[in-house]
Formats: structure tokens, C-alpha cells, sequence
């Protein structure tokens, strides 16, 4: 059972930077492209940097909830690695808000 849990934290890790930067080549790249209606305040771009944003925190969420479970299930030996992982997801989900939000890229 823990090993499943490890796989999904590693995986989920991987995820979380895979689509962090996808959203913020998205973001430097396309989003200025997609045209917004008149008089709309929002347009197809939003939804999808929205989405970006919306996939990025469900699978943090996973990360989170699968290293309390392998830290809960093995506290002898896994703890601190779950903990590291848990971490560096936690470092993509930050800088890629960060940098979504400030004009660093853009």
C-alpha cells in the first residue's frame, strides 16, 4: 500500500512541474493570441489559464494528502523523504502562481 502511495507522490511531483511550465509557456506564448469579445470581461484564454491553475492545485492536493498518508503509513523510514517531495511540489505550485501573477514573464 505505501509503495502506491510513493509512486503517486513522485508522480504527482512530476506532474505539478510538467504542467506549471506548460501553463507558463501558455501563458508567455499563446494566451495573448486568443482574442476576448467586446464588452466581455473575460475570454477563452481565462478559462484555459484558469484550468491550468485549477489542474495544478487538484494535483498538489494529491501530492499532499498522498505524503501525509506515506508519512502516516511508515514514520520510522519514509517520513522525511514523503515530507522533501511534498516540498518540491510545493515549490512548483508557489513559483508558478508567482510567476503566473507578477510580470516576470510577461
Amino acid at each position: 500500500m505505501e509503495s502506491k502511495f510513493d509512486k503517486l507522490l513522485a508522480f504527482s511531483v512530476a506532474l505539478i512541474h510538467f504542467f506549471a511550465f506548460s501553463g507558463l509557456v501558455y501563458r508567455a506564448q499563446i494566451y495573448e493570441h486568443i482574442p476576448v469579445s467586446s464588452g466581455d470581461p473575460y475570454g477563452l484564454g481565462d478559462i484555459i489559464d484558469l484550468l491550468f491553475v485549477f489542474i495544478v492545485v487538484v494535483i498538489w492536493c494529491c501530492a499532499f494528502i498522498s505524503a501525509v498518508a506515506v508519512t502516516l503509513l511508515n514514520f520510522k523510514t519514509n517520513w522525511l523523504a514523503s515530507l522533501k517531495l511534498l516540498s518540491y511540489a510545493s515549490v512548483g505550485l508557489i513559483g508558478y502562481l508567482y510567476v503566473k501573477d507578477s510580470s516576470l514573464l510577461f
